[in-house]
């Protein structure tokens, strides 16, 4: 499938927008995807706030899993390199000095793997967010899920194999794991999305010029 530029969604006639949202207002679309309402009160319903619980228990699931991983080495994990105090402050640390780039990184390197020509990194205040873009590249749904998986894979991968071969910072490890995957909350929902939408011909682009993400559909 010959891959269409923004013109031709735009002024074709063979695609229709159906969305379109200011990337500030991108919490605002992952709340409403993952299934959260307001009610009128402005509060959120609780049969839907179970979401929320959901992805902290991925986070603390995460995070044993890592736990009995390093017990099983335990002869190296007597032999800790730090406290688990100072270990769990310096995870921390390396959450947002190393690990966040890191993962608006592996977005940035698979936006350039489907041949995005330009790529960059932003950040939204009001939406408490960063984000890596690719300016008006039209991506399928599914090429979308791919970019988005990606960090999470790639990460935790890499944070299991450090909990095996390096147990004696087991404690750092395990934090940034549990905050990793509390972090990917976003990414998992534009998973869902693409699922979701896996029978449409759905396109989505960022126009970083407008600030704003668009999604059509081929009429």
């Amino acid at each position: 499938m010959t891959r269409p530029n923004v013109d031709t969604l735009r002024n074709s006639g063979e695609y229709q927008l159906v969305e379109s949202f200011a990337i500030d207002e991108m919490t605002q679309f992952l709340a409403r995807e993952a299934g959260l309402q307001a009610d009128n009160s402005g509060k959120l319903a609780k049969n839907k706030a179970g979401f929320w619980f959901l992805m902290l228990g991925m986070g603390l699931f995460g995070g044993a899993i890592g736990w009995l991983i390093g017990a099983a080495f335990k002869d190296s994990v007597d032999q800790q390199w730090l406290g688990a105090g100072w270990q769990l402050g310096l995870g921390v640390l390396a959450f947002f000095v190393i690990v966040l780039p890191l993962h608006e990184m592996i977005h940035a390197i698979f936006f350039k793997f489907l041949g995005a020509p330009k790529v960059g990194f932003g950040y939204s205040a009001k939406g408490l967010m960063v984000y890596a873009y690719s300016q008006k590249f039209v991506m399928q749904l599914r090429e979308n899920a791919l970019v988005a998986a990606m960090p999470f894979l790639l990460i935790t991968s890499l944070l299991v194999a450090l909990l095996v071969f390096v147990p004696q910072l087991q404690f750092v490890w395990l934090i940034i794991l549990i905050f990793h995957t509390l972090g990917c909350m976003g990414d998992f929902i534009l998973i869902k999305h693409a699922w979701t939408n896996r029978r449409k011909n759905m396109l989505t682009y960022d126009d970083l010029e407008e600030k704003r993400t668009y999604f059509f559909v081929k009429s």
